[in-house]
């Protein structure tokens, strides 16, 4: 038996931003553009799948540079590359994106968070560096898979404490290069399991419980309610949002 994934996403600039800097990853697509309908796929695993969210850092162009060409390394490695071999992938595209801010010094300083999935055969792997999040829902609520790499760990909304932007590591960001040790989950791939990756501008503005009653069967419809609620709470940052499902049998696309 082949499993399937069904996946959807959208990306906005939010609802003060000019600009969006966060970048969309899912398969081969990529994108900034803010949207307002989620883009679907299907894809069976006998190939494997790969999904980023990157939120980039360092202001206007930079930042969305920095995201985008963190978002394409990693969706030009990750496919290739099993489980065991992602930590050095995600190391790789860090090398990268220092090399090219040596070649371009006018963007140094330039950063970006990522969360992303990978799926090879029935085999599947959350990782992130910085605080983009992954999710795994349940009847109970959302499971956190990812690490935040913040200096206020384990900030939700309505929290006692101030939630902090600085971060222990990230893609770039520093003046000369700095190495990182991605956070890294595996788990089996089960047929019903479903997935949330998301910046920061979605667990910034809605709180957790919000978010669970939102996903439903539909992951498109699913989505851009996540989105639309975010926005209607004025979401500060840009908002990135991929759900990602895994299935038994393959659908047509509707």
């Amino acid at each position: 038996m082949t499993l399937h994934i069904e996946a959807a996403g959208i990306t906005h600039r939010g609802t003060v931003r000019e600009n969006n800097e966060d970048c969309i990853v899912i398969g081969y697509w990529i994108s900034q553009e803010s949207m307002e309908s989620a883009r679907c796929f299907q894809h069976a695993l006998d190939m494997p799948f790969a999904c980023v969210v990157a939120d980039g850092m360092g202001g206007h162009n930079d930042g969305e540079q920095a995201s985008l060409l963190v978002a394409r390394g990693l969706a030009r490695r990750l496919p290739a590359m099993g489980p065991e071999k992602i930590a050095a992938s995600v190391r790789g595209v860090n090398a990268e994106l220092y090399a090219h801010v040596g070649e371009n010094p006018a963007l140094a300083g330039m950063g970006s968070t990522v969360v992303g999935l990978a799926v090879h055969g029935t085999s599947l792997a959350i990782f992130n560096v910085g605080d983009s999040r992954a999710y795994r829902i349940e009847n109970r609520g959302l499971v956190q898979l990812s690490v935040d790499d913040s200096i206020v760990k384990n900030w939700r909304p309505g929290s006692t404490f101030a939630r902090s932007s600085m971060l222990t590591q990230c893609f770039g960001g520093r003046s000369t290069f700095t190495d990182i040790e991605p956070h890294l989950h595996v788990e089996p791939g089960v047929p019903g399991s479903t997935y949330l990756l998301c910046s920061d501008g979605l667990y910034e503005t809605l709180a957790e419980e919000q978010l669970v009653e939102l996903i439903g069967g539909d992951l498109q419809g699913s989505v851009e309610a996540l989105l639309r609620a975010a926005l209607d709470q004025r979401a500060k940052d840009n908002v990135t949002i991929a759900l990602v499902r895994i299935t038994d049998a393959g659908r047509e696309p509707g």
